[in-house]
């Protein structure tokens, strides 16, 4: 079976993934019309042999965690039987789950294998093969064709490639606050938002979508930390896809981050320009300050054996550039399907695993006119997520 080699955020969630921080995320899709579970599973084993780096599981040897594949493709699970969402991948477990129920998928992935923005147009590719193999004609250019070759780039190490390790700046995580709850179970929430009216609401104030998105959150934020009584800073995580600024077309992840911080403002209009404009620094010499930081670092864990003293080196890795963040965001943007399957899918969803000391995650993605956003939390509060659902679902 063929090995792949990872890049450092493949060995990072390698590295320090267990039953609390399971490094998780999934796309579901949502359709108009009943299921039929014996032509997913064949439509499964199809793109599992066409992508044979999503047909794996995790292994390492001396020096390095890598993927390995595997001989079978996963079998698709009820969602009746699913006790919990994104769940931890035991070892030698497929690295990819697709869970179904009457009229919806989800393909749930280890962030070791790929990151969203290459699984949403996987998922699609999938549902185009459904129906090819129903006998629907789809169109599916632009998408993951089961019967092309896979290419030596679809698993290049992007970073490597564009990492300049003669130069990097980024600063150093501070101190933010986290709403304090009692962990309990994973649960996820999604609002099915209007596309139009959200984009009105936005432009009163002179932003984007995405920021009019965050500028809620922090708001919603603020007002826990009241409760609270704390003034600590709130930032969001929010992950940047490479591949526009720095071609390539590698299926494993290729994302860099902004972390921007709430303006200290009641005027939720000067907050949300505030943050608008700490957007201004991302451009692609700062996306490329990052990637460099990175390899300039893994490389000193390089020559290092798989010792408990090279994981937790990898873990710091992770912790020095994606601490200091009181929540995350990850908006994969519009996600255009093929004509034919624009009245068959209801929706798109997107979710964010859970992160240990963070009981707040959000993640969106856009179809057609629908805005699905998805809150993923370890607290029994609903008080943030009602606040979100109050402000966007207009």
């Amino acid at each position: 079976m063929r090995k792949f080699p990872l890049n450092y955020i493949g060995q990072f969630y390698s590295a320090a993934t267990n039953e609390d921080y399971p490094g998780v995320f999934s796309i579901s899709m949502h359709l108009h019309e009943k299921l039929c579970a014996e032509t997913l599973q064949q439509a499964v084993n199809d793109i599992a042999k066409r992508l044979p780096h999503f047909n794996v599981r995790k292994q390492n040897d001396k020096f390095w965690y890598y993927n390995e594949e595997l001989p079978t493709p996963p079998v698709i699970e009820k969602q009746a039987d699913i006790t919990e969402p994104l769940r931890y991948f035991k070892d030698d477990a497929h690295l990819l789950r697709i869970i179904y129920g009457e009229n919806h998928f989800t393909l749930e992935v280890s962030h070791s294998v790929c990151d969203g923005r290459t699984l949403a147009p996987v998922a699609v590719s999938l549902l185009i093969r459904y129906y090819h193999l129903l006998g629907v004609e789809v169109d599916g250019e632009g998408f993951i064709n089961v019967n092309d070759p896979t290419t030596p780039e679809e698993t290049e190490d992007a970073y490597v490639r564009y990492a300049d390790m003669r130069k990097f700046t980024t600063p150093m995580p501070v101190d933010v606050y986290i709403p304090t709850f009692e962990p309990v179970i994973t649960k996820t929430i999604t609002y099915k938002i209007n596309l139009q009216k959200l984009k009105a609401a936005a432009s009163e104030h002179g932003v984007t979508v995405a920021t009019y998105i965050a500028a809620h959150i922090f708001s919603e934020f603020a007002k826990q930390r009241a409760k609270d009584g704390n003034n600590l800073p709130i930032t969001i995580h929010m992950p940047i896809d490479c591949r526009p600024h720095y071609p390539s077309k590698t299926m494993q992840n290729f994302v860099s981050h902004i972390i921007p911080t709430m303006p200290e403002s009641v005027d939720f209009t000067f907050m949300a320009r505030g943050i608008k404009s700490q957007f201004m620094a991302l451009t692609p010499n700062y996306l490329q300050n990052i990637m460099s930081e990175v390899q300039a670092l893994v490389y000193k864990a390089d020559k290092m054996p798989l010792t408990a003293k090279k994981q937790q080196c990898m873990i710091d890795v992770g912790n020095r550039l994606y601490g200091g963040s009181s929540t995350g965001l990850s908006n994969l943007g519009v996600m255009t399907l093929p004509k034919q399957l624009q009245e068959r899918v209801d929706m798109m969803t997107f979710a964010l695993g859970p992160e240990t000391g963070l009981p707040y995650l959000f993640g969106c993605i856009t179809t057609g006119d629908t805005i699905a956003f998805t809150g993923t939390s370890t607290t029994e509060d609903t008080s943030i997520m009602d606040g979100l659902k109050q402000a966007l679902v207009l």
